[in-house]
């Protein structure tokens, strides 16, 4: 007895390569949109990863309905790896501080602006003009503005952090973790992934987004916990802030392993809290927004491409490996359809694309 029908294999089949064109024409879209801006060029300093950014978008949210969402996603992940990498890696401590400052008046033409760091907010202003206009056309001009907060937020937390690198005394592995967890971009990103939502995004979901909500803070320390464990050499090399691991190994007086296993168990009561979350959504005096799995359904995803690209390794910054032959199986190589299989009817194949699409 056949282990499978082999006519919905095929229709299977066809659903994957439909979509897996759907995707390759919005990664054109996007390759273009940056091969435009230049970054890998102008801030020779930073990580280029667009298409590793794509994963965020495609791995948290894959319906055909989503695309907005996708590509806002796209972007912000790969802007904000150069903010990132600004703020961590090249930006003095003057230079920090006037970007925060500019970005907190929106003023990307702010007068003392460091070049660099006045194209790189140009590009993120430039992106927030871009939704202002999509989703004002749908009757939500809010989106934008929630979306700068998000990012005024990060970046706060962000020089936080710079500052932190200059003081004699360590933090102790509880201060870190409060600050750290919070400047993970989760907040930047779920408003950019919000913004492809429409009807389903009104006002009061930014609201609640904004009210730190659990499910919210147990994403972000699982994204900061899982980060430091695999990049926190990596990150010690280039000067940043002593990760999660170093602090807890000196507050604590544990060798590098021990510690390691300790952040292992944290990441694993977040994984508990996303998924009480997902199943029993905390009360929250913004009504009917928690309850509303379409949007919690975002921090799921989240958690998911999390755990592709940092469970054993930084497979976001170091893409040479896994991470290309992934990216090559999901968009580059459509799944075969074998002439021993049978031919799907003309009017299922139609469907099966208007279902999708």
């Amino acid at each position: 007895m056949s282990g499978h029908h082999a006519t919905l294999l095929s229709l299977a089949k066809l659903s994957f390569n439909v979509l897996q064109n759907m995707y390759q024409g919005e990664l054109r879209a996007l390759t273009e949109y940056w091969i435009d801006l230049d970054f890998a060029r102008r801030l020779h300093y930073g990580r280029d990863k667009l298409v590793e950014a794509y994963i965020w978008g495609v791995g948290s949210l894959w319906e055909p309905k989503f695309a907005l969402a996708r590509t806002s996603i796209t972007k912000i992940a790969a802007l904000g790896t150069f903010l990132d990498d600004t703020y961590d890696a090249y930006g003095t401590i003057e230079e920090l501080e006037l970007l925060t400052t500019a970005i907190e008046r929106w003023d990307p033409g702010m007068e003392k602006l460091n070049g660099k760091m006045r194209f790189l907010f140009e590009a993120i202003a430039a992106f927030y003009d871009e939704i202002d206009t999509i989703t004002s056309k749908e009757g939500r001009p809010y989106c934008s503005e929630y979306g700068k907060m998000a990012l005024r937020y990060v970046v706060r937390l962000y020089l936080t952090e710079v500052r932190g690198r200059g003081k004699a005394k360590l933090q102790t592995f509880e201060e870190y973790r409060k600050v750290s967890s919070q400047s993970t971009c989760y907040i930047w990103m779920i408003c950019a992934a919000l913004f492809g939502y429409g009807e389903l995004a009104p006002r009061n979901v930014f609201d609640w987004l904004f009210t730190e909500p659990k499910i919210l803070l147990a994403s972000s320390d699982h994204c900061r916990l899982m980060d430091d464990i695999v990049t926190h050499q990596f990150e010690r090399e280039r000067g940043h802030i002593a990760s999660s691991v170093e602090c807890y190994m000196i507050q604590y007086g544990v060798s590098r392993e021990e510690a390691v296993n300790v952040l292992k168990e944290m990441v694993e009561e977040d994984w508990k809290i996303v998924n009480q979350e997902l199943l029993h959504p905390s009360p929250c005096k913004i009504t009917h927004v928690v309850s509303h799995k379409e949007v919690l359904s975002i921090f799921l995803g989240f958690e998911k491409v999390m755990d592709v690209l940092y469970k054993y390794s930084d497979a976001y910054t170091n893409s040479t490996d896994g991470t290309k032959d992934m990216l090559t199986t999901l968009l580059v190589t459509p799944l075969p359809i074998s002439s021993s299989e049978p031919n799907c009817p003309f009017y299922i194949t139609v469907c099966v694309c208007v279902i999708i699409l």
